[in-house]
């Protein structure tokens, strides 16, 4: 999911329609790539057909249930991202010249991240400077690794990384990861949890091959718990759907402390507890090197190392 923040600053409309092509061809699909642009699926549809009818070539062909790129759509690719770098560096190179802090800034950023700890960040940092465009693409940590690697975003802010990196980490704020249930629970009316409690249980899980699900199967193996004996009604990517869920009764599950506080203050969720256990990460602000390439980039990173984060609990 990409969410876009925009001050003074606006794209032309070409760099916007090379942007959609070139999604479309990463995500291998309209409608991931028109939920990345906050489109509609047949709005993203329209601006890939008015390439190619502009262009009189087909850009794009559908094999099975993916979209990938006909011959002159893969040099059409290659030309746009070529295209897009060169006027993102354009742009970089004037402003740091001038010292002027304006113009796109991309980051990639986990969905506890994005959904609780950023918005104030936002808020606060567009007030300050409002030529900035803020562009935010939403997904795990292993794909914001991946994009950084890639150079198409410049930053991104994750939590709990996982082994060795060659990427400049800056830890940014603490989180600790709670077991929450339903306040209609049995378990919500016991004071500490045995590992028995909670393998009589049906669990709301985060996704497979995720840094969160990696670290709660460590917790659980810990804990002397196969994860593989857990019961698990859902899988969710989603914090906020995932606390909806267990208010609703669907289970219990693991989730950072930052996304259950307003619930726990409503009081439609109870902490569940284990005796001497606790799972914490940090969060982290990173990128391909120590020193960002842009002045709005390195802009952020400073800004974001001084900021003072709210503790929910």
């Amino acid at each position: 999911m990409t969410l876009i923040i925009t001050g003074t600053y606006n794209n032309a409309v070409e760099d916007h329609r090379l942007k959609a092509f070139c999604l479309v061809v990463e995500t291998k699909s309209f409608s991931k790539a028109a939920e990345a642009k906050f489109m509609t699926q047949s709005a993203m549809s329209y601006l890939i057909k008015n390439l190619e009818d502009e262009l009189g070539v087909k850009l794009l062909n559908r094999q099975a249930k993916i979209i990938v790129p006909t011959p002159a759509g893969r040099l059409f690719y290659k030309h746009a991202k070529e295209i897009l770098n060169q006027y993102k560096q354009m742009e970089n190179n004037i402003y740091d010249l001038v010292h002027k802090i304006k113009g796109p800034l991309s980051i990639g950023a986990s969905p506890t991240a994005a959904t609780y700890l950023l918005p104030q960040v936002f808020l606060n940092f567009s007030q300050q400077y409002p030529d900035v465009q803020i562009e935010v693409s939403v997904s795990n940590t292993e794909s914001i690794i991946e994009h950084l690697l890639r150079g198409s975003i410049d930053v991104g802010v994750v939590e709990g990384i996982k082994g060795k990196t060659t990427l400049y980490l800056k830890e940014i704020a603490e989180d600790e990861m709670v077991i929450i249930a339903s306040d209609e629970n049995p378990l919500a009316r016991k004071n500490l949890l045995t590992p028995q409690d909670l393998i009589s249980q049906k669990f709301i899980m985060p996704e497979p091959g995720s840094t969160t699900r990696e670290m709660v199967d460590e917790f659980l193996h810990s804990s002397g718990i196969n994860p593989d004996k857990i019961k698990i009604s859902m899988t969710l990517g989603n914090p906020e759907l995932l606390v909806r869920m267990v208010q609703a009764g669907m289970g219990i599950s693991f989730v950072s402390k930052w996304s259950v506080f307003s619930a726990i203050k409503e009081g439609s969720i109870k902490l569940l507890h284990m005796y001497g256990k606790k799972l914490k990460r940090k969060f982290y602000l990173i990128s391909p090197h120590e020193e960002p390439t842009t002045i709005t980039a390195r802009t952020f990173r400073e800004f974001l190392k001084e900021y003072k984060f709210f503790i929910p609990f």
